[in-house]
């Protein structure tokens, strides 16, 4: 039996790593910095007597923001923006998960020798031994890299196994995922079909956008699966004011749909604290209730993914700059018109 346990969810704020940041050390700097401030944040919320703590996330990119760039190549974020996973600059996360006895789950951007001039927006689970039990490469994307760009060669090494994992753990099942896939239906539905029961939603997102907050309750609900999604507080502008376009608004939800915890405000915060009950989570998945989804799939009805969106292998050479995506993507809706699936806009948007 597991037993309850709370869940805190640190909303950080980070200073990005931007393209006028020249050398791998001045990167390394705002890594340590970002670092720090999290790893505070969350021995504070942690440890403030409200509860047995079990698991503890952070946002998105919580180390370093995203390489978005617009004179330089996104390539040059290998160097500047991207940890190897484990490594050294991750080593305060193993050690407070020791310290603490927590799970906890981050985001950050990822480079992995095995694949030379490659990075991953990579979602990670670390153990209250201070070991990487999990790690999730971000598949859908309009900024960054996916094993999707050379699916059969990374298949080939890692197997298929290793594009939706789910670890099982003393405080439950759990799978990771980043942002705005939480508006693809599809990896959450992989997830919960091997086993999921907590969903780790590490974002950078508009909280203010409805949108959003639909998609995590329906996500959950649609899988019955606690939902945990913790956004950015906000990051620190060239001025050195705190940009709130995408803060606030860190939510958990319950395998129902029902937001249980919200973090409106933007800024540092380790207030999204939410009770998570597993055995009743399952108790709900064995029961006759309509809601209860899962058992009602009918997955030979949907014949529409038999058929190729966007095709796997586009670059078998590591991309080099995101607007190759963009490319990419303009040219799948181009084929899906001329197969008069949908019909052409009477105007573009750029």
């Amino acid at each position: 039996m597991i037993p309850r346990f709370n869940a805190v969810a640190c909303q950080t704020i980070v200073r990005p790593i931007t393209e006028d940041v020249e050398s791998y050390e001045d990167g390394r700097a705002i890594i340590k910095e970002n670092m720090d401030a999290a790893v505070t944040l969350m021995r504070k919320g942690a440890t403030d007597y409200m509860g047995k703590v079990k698991l503890v996330t952070f946002p998105e990119m919580f180390l370093t923001l995203a390489p978005v760039w617009a004179k330089r190549p996104s390539s040059d974020w290998y160097d500047l923006g991207c940890v190897e996973v484990p490594g050294p600059e991750l080593e305060p996360l193993f050690q407070a998960a020791c310290d603490l006895q927590i799970y906890i789950g981050a985001n950050v951007y990822e480079r992995d020798p095995q694949w030379p001039n490659r990075y991953f927006n990579c979602s990670i689970l670390i153990d209250p031994s201070g070991d990487v039990i999990l790690k999730y490469r971000r598949l859908h994307s309009t900024l960054s890299p996916s094993p999707h760009d050379f699916l059969d060669e990374y298949v080939e090494v890692v197997g298929w196994d290793a594009l939706f994992p789910v670890v099982r753990t003393e405080i439950g099942n759990i799978a990771m995922f980043p942002c705005r896939e939480i508006t693809f239906p599809e990896v959450s539905r992989m997830f919960a079909l091997k086993g999921a029961e907590i969903l780790i939603h590490s974002t950078n997102d508009s909280a203010d956008f409805p949108g959003w907050t639909a998609c995590k309750q329906a996500r959950a609900l649609e899988n019955n699966c606690y939902l945990i999604s913790t956004n950015a507080g906000g990051w620190v502008s060239k001025r050195g004011f705190l940009e709130t376009t995408n803060a606030g608004g860190t939510i958990m939800v319950d395998y129902m749909g029902t937001i249980i915890q919200e973090v409106r405000t933007v800024g540092e915060s380790h207030k999204g604290r939410g009770m998570i009950d597993v055995e009743q989570l399952r108790s709900y998945r064995h029961s006759s209730s309509p809601m209860n989804v899962i058992a009602q799939l009918r997955t030979e009805l949907y014949t529409e993914y038999k058929k190729t969106i966007t095709p796997p292998n586009q670059f078998k050479d590591p991309m080099t700059d995101r607007r190759q995506l963009s490319k990419l993507y303009k040219g799948v809706m181009d084929r899906m018109t001329d197969e008069g699936i949908f019909p052409p806009p009477a105007y573009v948007e750029e």
